[in-house]
């Protein structure tokens, strides 16, 4: 089957990808000396856009910025073109084209996404895709591209060529997809009582998909082409389309002191920044890279200028613990809305947290947060440790370096006000079709059922005890649903009229 047929036979699910955005390209491009264009006012190109999940959301929240996406699959156009007329959106058009020949104009794009594309198309199509990329950025543009990685991808590749040798002959695309769930039913059955490492790292990626939307299993297991490179052969092909590396957007990979002492002595003698990648790669086992690329006339930096990192504004929505100590400096746990802990040690970033969850979606600039922290910990905690601004600094840096917490070049972002007789906005209605939302920060929620509903029911009209009412019926978990908390929960994530 071909590629388009492919996309055409089962459209990826919705998706939006937090690291894409281009608020976040400029950031980390701002931190390697790119001068980069204002996010706000930019021109962005999404190439392989699918329906436009992780595209219409920004166009949605970005309105001075304009937006094309292309898509090969004209399923999927359809889809994302109806949902653009839908929100009456003027900013954003998503066409069908082929990357190796298509037309965008002239006039350029300052930042280009092209997620989940490069390792899944054939040579030529990767060395058309790099070609439009020299062509299409603007002096002080910056590309994201992933793909997979060797060596670390031949461990995920094994299981592909499992499941490829199970389908073996089965055609159509939703029998190979049952098939394929079935046949991963059966390893993890096989694989219960097994204790080698292979059959460890089996049990763990058989948990992953037990969970993945069956496109991702489709697209990322099953697809025709699926062609991992070694980051320095990425780095060479590059490199010969005129474009330059600049870094990852796990940006702590980069720097092998976070991979622990043996790592960081194994590299010390490695004084190449682009082969000390590479031998990172080796010892971390790196399945994925998230790439950003630059015009080869750009002069970035070979390395971050940390100084700044207090340029930014700071954004964050790791909760707090119920009572952050803000007398020792010891480890708490703030957590992130998958649940995940990140331990937080210095009381100054415990207060800096605390405030940002507090007033989020707004970005606070750093010195301000910095004056806010130290006043917090000299009237609640331990003033001798308020002025250990140095410590707050690296903690803030190592947590953004994690992506656990966000910077953006701007200031600013309401936070959510009290909310009576709420509306729900027309993307929060069309995103909730989907069992999702996507908030002005672009991050992605998985929404349950009774959520669901809530945000369709939401036109202004609705007192708290109607939406309890719907909460009930909907089947919430809670034994008695307080709407107060859930509206202020979607406000906070500007789904809110």
């Amino acid at each position: 089957m071909s590629i388009l047929d492919a996309y055409d036979s089962i459209p990826y699910d919705r998706l939006s990808l937090a690291e894409t955005h281009p608020d976040q390209l400029a950031v980390l491009a701002t931190l390697y000396g790119i001068n980069c264009h204002d996010p706000q006012h930019a021109r962005v190109l999404e190439l392989g856009c699918a329906s436009g999940g992780n595209l219409i959301p920004m166009a949605w929240f970005m309105p001075g910025a304009r937006f094309v996406g292309i898509d090969l699959s004209q399923v999927q156009v359809t889809a994302g073109q109806a949902l653009i007329d839908e929100l009456g959106l003027a900013n954003i058009v998503i066409q069908r084209a082929d990357l190796a020949d298509c037309d965008l104009g002239d006039e350029g794009f300052d930042y280009i996404i092209a997620h989940g594309l490069y390792s899944w198309v054939p040579a030529d199509v990767r060395s058309a895709l790099l070609a439009l990329l020299r062509r299409q950025l603007r002096p002080g543009g910056v590309a994201y591209v992933s793909f997979n990685a060797l060596p670390g991808w031949h461990m995920r590749g094994m299981l592909r060529q499992m499941l490829l040798f199970q389908l073996r002959d089965v055609a159509a695309p939703a029998q190979r997809v049952q098939v394929a769930r079935e046949f991963l039913g059966f390893l993890a059955g096989g694989l219960h009582d097994l204790h080698a490492l292979s059959a460890q790292y089996l049990r763990t990626e058989l948990a992953e998909l037990g969970r993945a939307p069956d496109s991702y299993l489709y697209h990322e297991y099953l697809a025709s082409v699926n062609e991992p490179v070694l980051f320095t052969d990425f780095v060479a092909q590059v490199s010969r389309a005129g474009l330059s590396y600049l870094c990852n957007t796990d940006l702590h990979l980069q720097f092998p002191a976070t991979l622990g002492e043996s790592v960081e002595s194994a590299l010390a003698t490695i004084d190449d920044a682009l082969l000390r990648q590479q031998y990172l790669d080796f010892l971390a086992n790196r399945n994925f890279h998230q790439a950003l690329l630059v015009r080869d006339d750009e002069r970035p930096l070979a390395d971050p200028d940390y100084e700044r990192f207090t340029g930014f504004a700071l954004f964050s929505d790791l909760m707090p613990p119920h009572k952050p100590d803000l007398r020792r400096t010891k480890p708490q746990p703030f957590s992130d809305n998958r649940g995940n802990a990140h331990p937080v040690t210095h009381p100054l970033t415990k207060a800096t947290l605390a405030h940002l969850y507090a007033v989020y979606p707004h970005a606070v600039a750093f010195a301000e947060l910095q004056e806010i922290a130290c006043a917090q910990v000299a009237a609640h905690g331990d003033a001798r440790v308020a002025g250990q601004t140095d410590h707050l600094f690296g903690e803030l840096f190592q947590l953004f370096a994690h992506r656990a917490l966000s910077a953006s070049l701007h200031s600013g972002g309401t936070p959510p006000g009290p909310v009576d007789r709420p509306s729900a906005t027309a993307l929060a209605r069309a995103e909730a079709r989907s069992g999702r939302l996507v908030d002005t920060r672009h991050a992605s929620l998985v929404l349950d059922s009774a959520t669901c509903a809530v945000i369709a029911a939401l036109d202004g009209t609705l007192d708290h005890a109607t939406i309890a009412q719907i909460l009930r019926l909907a089947g919430a978990r809670q034994r008695q649903p307080e709407p107060a908390l859930l509206l202020r929960k979607l406000a906070r994530y500007g789904a809110l009229r």
